[in-house]
């Protein structure tokens, strides 16, 4: 895929990300509420848009197999799927804002000029029944792209309230400010990309 290809798919996707996010969280007391964005992707387009996953890695691009606090990082297909099929395991595909060439790093890089700070992106694979980091809370605000299957989401928004479930699917935004505590499991499948924004706040 040409450079111009990828400029112009990263182009469409941060549109419809930026405007979705940015409206509601221009004000620093919205930025500590959970926000979902239902059906803002056409789910048909994104399930066109080339993915790094299994197969189509570049060779750079590290993935991390998650199991509660442990990072099982491996590089080679082989030695990924040997990995998982030892311990079935959410599946990490990190750094991919400065480890793969794809759309996704050129949007990284488009947020993180709009946003005035470095925005990371990596992308999450697991299937039902997968182990996962449990629930943990996270030192950046993340916008997530549901981009294949279903993820079953548990919120915490704050320590006096209880918890919020959200289930996203293709082309749903939700974003997640910083130090939310959060859970996921799995349906069946699912594909989500994370832009993380590091400062934890956007800036308007």
């Amino acid at each position: 895929m040409t450079a111009i290809v990828q400029n112009s798919i990263a182009s469409q996707f941060l549109g419809r990300l930026w405007s979705a996010v940015l409206p509601i969280y221009r004000r620093p007391e919205e930025q500590q509420r959970v926000a979902q964005f239902v059906g803002a992707f056409d789910p048909v387009h994104l399930k066109r848009l080339p993915l790094p996953l299994i197969g189509e890695r570049s060779e750079v691009q590290t993935v991390a197999l998650v199991d509660d606090a442990e990072f099982h990082r491996e590089v080679s297909d082989d030695a990924i799927e040997a990995a998982y099929q030892e311990r079935r395991r959410t599946r990490v595909y990190e750094g991919m804002d400065a480890r793969s060439d794809g759309w996704y790093s050129v949007t990284a890089l488009q947020l993180a000029r709009l946003a005035r700070c470095r925005v990371a992106c990596s992308m999450y694979e697991s299937n039902s029944g997968d182990r996962n980091i449990g629930a943990h809370v996270d030192e950046w605000l993340g916008a997530i792209v549901q981009m294949r299957g279903a993820k079953s989401w548990t919120l915490w928004p704050s320590a006096d309230s209880g918890p919020q479930q959200i289930i996203t699917r293709p082309g749903d935004i939700l974003v997640i400010p910083r130090d939310i505590m959060h859970e996921v499991t799995t349906p069946d499948y699912s594909v989500h990309l994370v832009f993380a924004f590091m400062t934890g706040h956007l800036i308007g």
